[in-house]
């Protein structure tokens, strides 16, 4: 009935040169199903939908909602600082993840002790 492999999450990426954000609407989504896994610079994000529980004579007619587990992976850019990643998940069930970025100069001047 359902493929999560072929539906394409939406995602918005913002990039700086102090950091790189992303952006996920999750609606219906438990902060407790969501898990953040970091591999090379490959982000995985992973988290479920949950459908309401319905009486059970109700047959569905039309289903245009998905409910099932997700994963969406993303690669990071690799000049950043993996283990200061931050994310929240806002009221409005937005998963917003941000990535400091080393700052990384155009030219740099060394001295030799």
């Amino acid at each position: 009935m359902h493929n999560a492999e072929k539906i394409d999450i939406p995602i918005d990426v913002y990039n700086s040169p102090t950091e790189f954000v992303l952006v996920m609407p999750l609606g219906w989504v438990d902060k407790a199903s969501i898990s953040l896994r970091l591999e090379n610079n490959f982000l995985t994000i992973a988290w479920r939908r949950v459908s309401p529980s319905f009486k059970e004579t109700l047959i569905p007619k039309i289903q245009w909602c998905f409910w099932w587990p997700f994963t969406k992976r993303v690669e990071l850019p690799t000049n950043s600082y993996f283990n200061n990643i931050q994310s929240e998940l806002t009221p409005e069930n937005i998963l917003i993840i941000t990535v400091p970025k080393v700052f990384m100069p155009d030219e740099l001047s060394i001295k030799i002790q």
